[in-house]
């Protein structure tokens, strides 16, 4: 016959299983025993933030690419010389509209040109501003060219 610890040994392992199951379940009962009925309020709240915040998307989805990286660059500066911001929109994300008009009146601006990357990769157009150096990257999208970022470093 046995010795008998083998079979404690079993029971102690089976035990130690039950102990630990039973551990987990009453700390996640524990946990979800102190919600109350306002937490779905709470997320409630927070989609509504977050509806709040899906409306620069839509402003995303009005940008109008247009036919080169030049005129796409071209127009936003533009439209940031005559304080256009609504113009300026339709070419470029918001972020980078925030980025020209952010930097106040460009003053004089002199284009210092475009760079010929490989074709389908990203343009980086350069101008001489008032506030500074302005750096427009234009990418290129399915149906044409739209300003994704605009850096104005202080002159």
């Amino acid at each position: 016959m046995g010795t008998g610890r083998a079979y404690v040994g079993t029971v102690s392992s089976r035990f130690a299983v039950r102990a630990v199951a039973l551990v987990v379940v009453t700390t996640a009962l524990a946990c979800t025993s102190g919600r109350s009925s306002s937490a779905p309020t709470t997320t409630s709240t927070a989609a509504s933030t977050t509806t709040t915040t899906t409306a620069p998307t839509t402003t995303t989805s009005a940008v109008t690419p247009v036919g080169s990286p030049q005129e796409a660059a071209t127009d936003f500066v533009t439209a940031w010389r005559n304080g256009d911001r609504a113009a300026a929109a339709t070419i470029a994300v918001p972020s980078a509209v925030d980025a020209v008009f952010a930097a106040g009146d460009p003053g004089s601006i002199q284009n210092r040109g475009c760079n010929s990357p490989p074709d389908g990769s990203p343009v980086l157009c350069v101008y001489r501003t008032g506030p500074g150096e302005l750096q427009v990257r234009v990418a290129p999208s399915v149906v044409g060219w739209y300003v994704d970022q605009a850096i104005v470093s202080p002159a």
